[in-house]
C-alpha cells in the first residue's frame, strides 16, 4: 500500500454556543445518597452548542446536532414539549434534529413533576430558558453557514473504565471502577475547517458517564466535560463539541466525589487525548502518499500529503437522514398507578428517589407492553451517525464500527430523550444495576444493534 486515504464531509456548516446554566438555588438532587436539595454554586457554566450541516450546493435541508450540558429528562413530557417548541421555531423535521445530552449528573434535575421540592420554583422557568437557548443556538448557526471540510479520525482515551465491579463481600455487582473489566476506549474526533484552512470547530464523540461529581457535590457543573472543552478550545481557538456515546457501563476511574478539582483533572485527561487525535488529522481533502526513497545513512522512505482525487472524495457531499421505530419488548414491572401511592407514602430519601424514577419510567412508557423506540441515522459525507435515546452498553458502538469497516461511525446515546439502560442479553442473569433499572427485556440491545446496522448499510447504498 503506497497511500493512505481519509474520510471527509464537504458541506456548509455553522456553529453557535449559548449559555444554559441553571440558577443557583434550583432543585439539584440527582442521587439517592444526596442530603441536599438546592444547588449552592456554579463550578463551570453549562452550555448548549449547535452544529448545523447543510448541502454544499443548492438549498437543501439543514441538519442540526446540538450538544447540551444536561443529565436527562426524568419526566419525558418535559423533553417532548421542549423538542416540539424547537422544531416549530427552527423549521427542522424530526430526523433533522439530534439533541445529545452530556449526561452530567451535576446539572439540575429539571422535572416539572418536582416543582414542590425545595428549589422546584425555578424548574419551569429553567426548562423554558433551556428551550429558548437551544433554539437560539440552532438559528444562529443556521445564519452563519459557510463552506467547510470536516476531517475525521479515531483515537483513544484513558478516561473511561468498566464500572461493573463484583463486590465479593456483598456478593453483588456495584457501579464502580472495575480494574479487571474491559471497556471501549475509542473516540471519534473531527476538525471543521473553512476554505482558508481556519478551524471553525472541533468534536469528540466518547463514551463515559460524567459521574465524577456525586452526592457530596452541591455545585452546578458539566463535570469533566467542561475541562475537556477548555483544553480543546485553547488548542484550536474554536468551539469544542463533546458528544456522549454508548456509555452504559463506562465511567472514570476516579469518581463519586464532591471535589471539582477531580472533575477538572478527568476532563484534562480526555481533553489532551482528544487534542492529540485532532492534531493527527490530515489537511482538508488530502491523502498521505509514499513519494519514494531518499538515500542517506539509511534508505529513507518519504511520504507527503497530496490532494485527494475526485473518486477518493466521492460521497463526501452527501447529506441524508432518516429515522425508524424499533419495537422493544418491555420487562414486566409494576405500573405507574401501582407505584404512585407507594411513592407518596415513602419518607426515606433514597427509597423515595428510586420509586420516583420507576414511576416516571412507567408513566413515560404507558400501558403498551412494547416500547416504540426511535432510532436516528445520518450520513454526513463519508461517515455515518447513529443516535438513540437510551444508555446502551458500549458493545453497541463496537459492533457498529466493526460492521462499517473503514467508514467511521459517530454513535450518540442519551439523544432526544432517554428511558434508561440497555445491557447485553447475557447480563440479565446477574445483579447489575443497569439490568434491574432497565425497563427493557433481554435481547433489546441486540435488536437495536441489528436495526442500526441495517440503517447505516442502506444509507451508504443509496
Amino acid at each position: 500500500m503506497d497511500q493512505l486515504t481519509f474520510p471527509y464531509t464537504r458541506c456548509k456548516f455553522g456553529v453557535a454556543v449559548r449559555d444554559m446554566t441553571p440558577p443557583v438555588g434550583i432543585y439539584h438532587t440527582a442521587w439517592g445518597a444526596a442530603t441536599h436539595d438546592r444547588a449552592e454554586g456554579i463550578h463551570r457554566p453549562l452550555t448548549a452548542t449547535a452544529a448545523v450541516f447543510a448541502p454544499i450546493a443548492g438549498d437543501g435541508r439543514p441538519q442540526a446536532l446540538v450538544a447540551i450540558d444536561h443529565g436527562w429528562f426524568q419526566n419525558p413530557d418535559d423533553e417532548r414539549a421542549m423538542r416540539a417548541n424547537i422544531l416549530e421555531r427552527t423549521g427542522l423535521g424530526d430526523s433533522e434534529l439530534l439533541i445529545n445530552m452530556s449526561h452530567t449528573h451535576a446539572s439540575t434535575n429539571a422535572n416539572s413533576y418536582l416543582t414542590d421540592r425545595p428549589g422546584g420554583e425555578f424548574v419551569l422557568e429553567h426548562l423554558a430558558y433551556m428551550t429558548k437557548q437551544i433554539g437560539d443556538a440552532i438559528l444562529a448557526a443556521m445564519e452563519n453557514l459557510t463552506p467547510v471540510w470536516i476531517a475525521y479520525g479515531y483515537g483513544h482515551s484513558a478516561l473511561a473504565f468498566n464500572r461493573d465491579y463484583w463486590d465479593v463481600r456483598e456478593s453483588r455487582y456495584v457501579c464502580g471502577f472495575n480494574p479487571a473489566g474491559g471497556s471501549d476506549d475509542t473516540m471519534l474526533v473531527a476538525r471543521v475547517t473553512d476554505e482558508t484552512g481556519k478551524t471553525l470547530a472541533t468534536m469528540v464523540n466518547y463514551s463515559c458517564h460524567p459521574t465524577t461529581l456525586a452526592w457530596q457535590n452541591k455545585m452546578l457543573s458539566p463535570d469533566f466535560v467542561g475541562a475537556t472543552r477548555e483544553i480543546m478550545e485553547k488548542s484550536f481557538d474554536a468551539p469544542a463539541i463533546f458528544l456522549q456515546g454508548a456509555q452504559g457501563e463506562t465511567a472514570p476511574r476516579e469518581q463519586y466525589t464532591g471535589d471539582t478539582a477531580v472533575a477538572d483533572r478527568n476532563g484534562r485527561i480526555l481533553g489532551h487525548d482528544a487534542a492529540a487525535a485532532i492534531e493527527a488529522l490530515p489537511p482538508a481533502a488530502t491523502k498521505f502518499v509514499y513519494t519514494g526513497m531518499v538515500p542517506s545513512g539509511a534508505p529513507l522512505g518519504t511520504w507527503a500529503y497530496k490532494p485527494a482525487t475526485a473518486d477518493e472524495l466521492q460521497g463526501s457531499e452527501t447529506l441524508t437522514n432518516t429515522s425508524r421505530i424499533v419495537d422493544l419488548k418491555r420487562k414486566e414491572m409494576p405500573t405507574a398507578e401501582d407505584l404512585e401511592p407507594l411513592y407518596h407514602a415513602e419518607t426515606r430519601r433514597r427509597e423515595k428517589e428510586i420509586l420516583l424514577r420507576k414511576m416516571l419510567f412507567q408513566k413515560a412508557l404507558g400501558p403498551d407492553p412494547v416500547h416504540h423506540m426511535p432510532l436516528y441515522a445520518w450520513r454526513l459525507g463519508q461517515i455515518g451517525v447513529i443516535a438513540v435515546p437510551d444508555e446502551l452498553y458500549s458493545r453497541f458502538q463496537v459492533e457498529l464500527r466493526k460492521h462499517m469497516g473503514e467508514t467511521p461511525v459517530m454513535v450518540l446515546g442519551v439523544t432526544n430523550g432517554t428511558l434508561g439502560y440497555m445491557p447485553p442479553q447475557e447480563f440479565y442473569e446477574g445483579s447489575r444495576y443497569q439490568v434491574w433499572q432497565s425497563a427493557f427485556a433481554p435481547g433489546c440491545l441486540e435488536q437495536v444493534t441489528a436495526a442500526a446496522k441495517q440503517e447505516l448499510t442502506e444509507l451508504f447504498q443509496k
